[in-house]
């Protein structure tokens, strides 16, 4: 695509954030949710989670024709600074819920049922396979083929509220890059026998 045509899908995925972002300030003042909120939420979280990867390819399509590409970088800064503090904070409401209504069942609530399940994708949810400073990582590239990916070496992770690494800087020859976990492949390593049934990262 043409630089037009990069900037106006850009400006497509922004104004999608900026929808979550405002039904995320609603839900501010309570600080909680209802069982239809937590449901409303999570299903909303679900669809926001793969506008990053969205953007991030578009993002990077941009960074590389522009010839000064100062003014692209800042939009990527303002719009993951927006994007992972509108994540947390939906993680965190969903997180009370599931923990209030945990505390009802206890009391003998029959509502077994609703948010108490909202596990935001079990992918996230466990300490394996969260990248580490020092892995080697292929990162993703939907417009090429795997033997072409950028080799790199992961410098920083980035926590999000739950403590779970979702997001890396990867060195490259090419700079260093910041990616979502998912657009990361770490290589092979050697580990322990007994450590052989559990695998490091994500699918490729």
């Amino acid at each position: 695509m043409d630089i037009k045509s990069l900037k106006k899908t850009s400006s497509s995925h922004k104004a999608k954030l900026t929808i979550f972002k405002t039904y995320i300030d609603s839900l501010l003042p309570s600080k909680r949710v209802n069982e239809v909120q937590a449901f409303e939420l999570k299903a909303r979280l679900d669809k926001i989670l793969d506008l990053y990867n969205e953007f991030d390819s578009v993002q990077t399509d941009l960074e590389s024709l522009v010839e000064i590409s100062d003014d692209e970088h800042k939009e990527r800064e303002i719009f993951e600074n927006s994007y992972f503090g509108c994540v947390a904070f939906a993680q965190k409401m969903l997180s009370a819920a599931s923990a209030d209504q945990d505390a009802g069942s206890v009391t003998g609530s029959n509502i077994n049922t609703g948010p108490s399940e909202l596990q935001i994708r079990n992918k996230w949810r466990t300490n394996r396979g969260q990248p580490q400073p020092g892995e080697m990582v292929l990162i993703k590239d939907d417009r090429l083929p795997p033997n072409r990916w950028l080799l790199g070496r992961v410098t920083t992770v980035y926590p999000g509220a739950d403590g779970v690494n979702r997001v890396a800087d990867v060195k490259t020859t090419s700079g260093t890059l910041r990616r979502a976990w998912n657009r990361l492949c770490p290589l092979p390593v050697m580990f322990d026998q007994k450590d052989a049934s559990a695998p490091r990262g994500p699918v490729c």
